[in-house]
């Protein structure tokens, strides 16, 4: 990856349906920072920030990667961790991937299991399994909690898991705490062969099989799928059909016991990936493969080995005539969808935000900066409603920070 810079909010206000009983304004959305978290060096440094929760007491609670919970003051300042590595209880035995509140319990996901917690460290519920799929590719265990005592999966590939790569549609099943398929949510399309190395390198590089950098971004059980943060739905799209300059994708919302809440054909024009496009995408593959972003006292490869990867990549990689409709979806915890449309090589990334009816009430435009030449997103959200956003982003020199956003919708 290339270093990126630090990220412009700007605006765009697309209004196509009435907003509270109102009429729609053509005033843009527009975002004002309130509180920035992380620096090079200080109290407060981040490594890979993976989750962002907001507790019942109003305190922010950060998952990275490798780190025990990270938790702060709704004003910034910090307030302590949660757990760390181990066996005992409040302990975890593998370091988290995913987490979020169940009333005044904190659940953690890992590849062994689930943990609930209490806001001082206290847990009072562990349920561990794995569920082999040979079929596929993969192994389940317990993930995000559901309302009725069952589970989504966490997903995790294994050797074969080009089985699950290769998928055109991948089940997303519910889990008992006992450890039995109970049944499938729903059946995800993938909408783009998401593998892009198939050939043996070597039995010590693992990436034999790679995600495609166009792909929708992974979300629940490596499943372009968001789940509302009260677990009571997920979120995604459906069939996404492009014919003749036209194209349409389906807004699904699913509730966690199967039952559609919500079905809408949302119509877009069809962005298609020219030459240019592919060159830089290309060279930009070929570098992340190459680790051109790691310093030269942590490259775990020689030169030689890292040109070889580099040339392998830039000659597997294959690209598709449009671009995929969507790159990234999140539920906000008012009900609101959030959906990263087509955006790199843009100048900006365009989040389109729909209400629980499936109607677009607005966009939110993340600029910047002119040199970002990296296909992942200028700001990650992380947690959103119609009023605040979080979302990550990594400055210069590959410091990340964690950003909180009023958002104003009012008119002029």
């Amino acid at each position: 990856m290339v270093r990126r810079g630090g990220v412009l909010v700007g605006w765009l206000c697309v209004a196509l349906a009435p907003l509270s009983g109102q009429e729609v304004c053509d005033a843009p959305w527009r975002l004002e920072e309130t509180l920035r978290l992380g620096s090079a060096d200080g109290d407060v440094t981040f490594s890979n920030v993976r989750d962002l929760t907001i507790g019942p007491d109003g305190r922010v609670y950060v998952l990275q990667l490798g780190e025990p919970l990270r938790v702060f003051l709704p004003n910034g300042r910090p307030a302590g961790t949660i757990g760390r590595a181990g066996e005992g209880p409040g302990e975890f035995p593998s370091w988290p991937r995913w987490f979020g509140w169940r009333g005044d319990t904190l659940w953690v996901a890992h590849r062994l299991g689930a943990q609930f917690l209490l806001t001082d460290g206290t847990e009072t519920r562990r349920v561990s399994y794995w569920i082999p799929v040979p079929s596929e590719g993969s192994q389940l265990s317990p993930g995000r909690p559901l309302p009725d005592g069952n589970f989504l999966p966490y997903r995790m590939v294994t050797d074969d898991s080009h089985l699950f790569l290769k998928a055109d549609r991948v089940a997303l099943p519910r889990l008992s705490a006992a450890g039995e398929v109970i049944d499938t949510l729903a059946v995800v399309e993938r909408h783009l062969a998401d593998f892009v190395v198939e050939r043996e390198m070597d039995r010590n590089w693992w990436g034999l099989m790679m995600e495609h950098p166009l792909g929708p971004w992974i979300g629940e059980a490596w499943l372009p799928v968001a789940a509302t943060p009260d677990g009571s739905a997920i979120v995604l799209v459906g069939s996404v059909r492009e014919e003749r300059g036209r194209g349409s994708f389906d807004l699904l919302r699913i509730r966690f016991d199967g039952d559609t809440l919500l079905s809408r054909r949302v119509e877009y024009r069809p962005r298609p990936i020219g030459r240019a496009e592919e060159a830089l995408q290309r060279e930009a593959f070929g570098a992340s493969l190459a680790e051109d972003d790691v310093p030269e006292s942590m490259r775990r490869v020689s030169r030689r080995e890292a040109e070889r990867r580099r040339r392998i990549g830039e000659d597997l990689i294959r690209f598709l005539e449009f671009h995929p409709p969507v790159r990234g979806i999140v539920a906000g915890d008012d009900g609101s969808i959030w959906l990263l449309r087509e955006a790199w090589p843009s100048a900006a990334d365009v989040w389109e935000v729909y209400g629980a009816d499936g109607r677009l009430e607005g966009t939110v435009r993340i600029e910047g900066p002119p040199d970002h030449a990296d296909w992942t997103p200028r700001l990650r959200i992380l947690h959103a409603n119609r009023t605040e956003v979080w979302g990550a982003t990594t400055g210069e020199f590959g410091v990340p920070h964690i950003h909180r956003y009023r958002i104003d919708r009012k008119c002029p």
